[in-house]
């Protein structure tokens, strides 16, 4: 299991604003110290649960009954608002979940917590939806100083040091990507550590973690998390699929599709009106998976059943899944003049307009495809649509996802240069775009690029017989991907 030390690097109080951690005699599990009714109390405890799992639905209905079994409980309007905010999810809520989440603030500022812990927990959910804060990274930060200044108050309370820890995470995923990243992760990853020594049950504190360490270069620390976090919450959609990215990081695709299996399960037994992201998420991570291991059939029978689904519910993971599956199915399989012929029609059930980054696969995908079949002139047209889309991302102050479009221009002007005879310019522009790849990194919500950049390169480099610095692409490509299947192919 992993070690319980304390964060030996730059002081962990200047990451979380934290100065001891909980001590050894916490409980396992999630037990809220509430000041509310046996009823509503219970209620809490289940919801609190449900929420460190990121089941979000589910646990404000948990809060709801608890708000209807005890009116003056405050912890009740603290889960409800919280429940409608979801850190390390991109793109913020809908005008909806706001709306519930802004109603319960506005009940928590007219109440008078029973404890010291209500009191900073409801200070943290009021901070998020304070009316002078107009981007949702201003309201992740303060929420996320306001979370931590409660585990400061609540050293001792696991649930308080498991919320800080992902306010730290929530606020660097809403923060420009650079080095500095990773040092943040293996801060929380070391409160997260001990947390788990003292608390081994603890959905956040295993949650957290996978988060933490869901990176190259952490990838290993997570491995422990992995193993557990199925048995810790097996009927939770999220907690069934959140160990796939461990998997995914060290090439495990047996075990990832096995658990986004159980995941895709779980979520449409679990559906009411809407079939929650849940499910989408997990097939896009389980298409990928078979695509690595060859199986293509398997695979294009879950992106026809996953887009026959007429009523899937509307977040930025969901028009993700929706957008990369179909894509990275014709990309993977190298089908060329069938990504070109892609129709910019999308499905119903997503308002495309709110998610350019997601769009942006698409005529990634139609340009690429384009330019390696010959037809330049719709490669070219990609690459203007492309550029819209960039500029959409540019203006919403979506940093990561604009670098990301930026590489995929790149991308696609490098295949029409290498059409085009310039050889060289196609290969110092499918370079750069390779190399910004990397420096960003891949987002949590996939499994994998549509298409790595730097396998790209890698079959450029071929075309152009130079195999050695080829081989050199493609392993380059392995080592922040194992066991992808194109570059092993490529390689053997």
């Amino acid at each position: 299991m992993p070690r319980p030390t304390a964060f030996t690097g730059p002081a962990f109080a200047t990451l979380l604003g934290a100065t001891t951690l909980p001590s050894a005699g916490v409980a396992h599990g999630v037990n809220m110290p509430t000041t509310c009714a046996p009823e509503a109390d219970a209620a809490i405890d289940e919801g609190t649960t449900l929420f460190h799992n990121m089941m979000y639905i589910q646990a404000e209905a948990l809060f709801d009954q608890a708000a209807e079994a005890d009116p003056q409980c405050a912890m009740a309007h603290w889960g409800i608002a919280m429940a409608n905010f979801h850190p390390l999810w991109p793109g913020g809520p809908t005008a909806e979940e706001t709306a519930r989440g802004t109603a319960a603030a506005a009940h928590l500022t007219d109440m008078t917590p029973g404890n010291d812990l209500e009191r900073a927990f409801a200070d943290a959910a009021v901070a998020f939806y304070a009316p002078d804060l107009e981007s949702y990274p201003a309201r992740i930060a303060a929420w996320a100083d306001a979370q931590q200044a409660a585990y400061e108050q609540n050293p001792d309370n696991v649930d308080a040091a498991a919320l800080a820890a992902l306010a730290a995470l929530a606020r660097l995923a809403t923060a420009p990507r650079g080095p500095a990243g990773l040092e943040v992760n293996a801060a929380v990853g070391d409160l997260l550590d001990s947390l788990h020594v003292q608390s081994p049950d603890h959905p956040g504190v295993i949650h957290y973690a996978i988060h933490a360490y869901d990176n190259p270069a952490l990838k290993d620390r997570g491995l422990p998390y992995a193993e557990i976090y199925d048995k810790t919450a097996p009927d939770a959609a999220h907690a069934l699929h959140m160990p796939a990215h461990i998997f995914t990081r060290t090439g495990d695709w047996e075990k990832s599709i096995d658990l986004n299996r159980r995941s895709a399960e779980a979520a449409l037994d679990q559906a009411g009106d809407v079939i929650q992201t849940h499910y989408a998420h997990a097939i896009d991570y389980m298409v990928y998976g078979h695509l690595q291991l060859g199986q293509v059939e398997p695979a294009a029978r879950l992106v026809e059943e996953m887009m026959a689904i007429d009523n899937h519910q509307v977040s930025f993971g969901g028009a993700y899944a929706l957008a990369a599956s179909p894509v990275r199915l014709l990309l993977e399989q190298e089908k060329w003049a069938e990504a070109a012929a892609l129709t910019p029609g999308m499905h119903p059930a997503i308002p495309w307009q709110n998610f350019p980054q997601t769009v942006a696969m698409r005529w990634f995908a139609k340009g690429l495809g384009a330019a390696r079949s010959g037809d330049i002139s719709n490669a070219r047209a990609a690459v203007d649509e492309l550029k819209t889309l960039h500029g959409a991302m540019q203006d919403r102050g979506q940093g990561y996802w604009s670098q990301l479009t930026e590489g995929q221009i790149l991308t696609v002007e490098a295949w029409i240069a290498f059409a085009d005879g310039d050889r060289e310019r196609a290969v110092q522009q499918q370079t750069a775009a390779a190399d910004l790849e990397d420096e960003i990194g891949k987002s949590p919500v996939t499994p994998g690029h549509v298409l790595p950049a730097r396998e790209l390169l890698g079959d450029m480099l071929s075309e152009l017989d130079e195999a050695e610095k080829a081989r050199e692409a493609y392993r380059a490509t392995l080592a922040g991907s194992p066991n992808r299947a194109r570059a092993l192919a490529a390689l053997n």
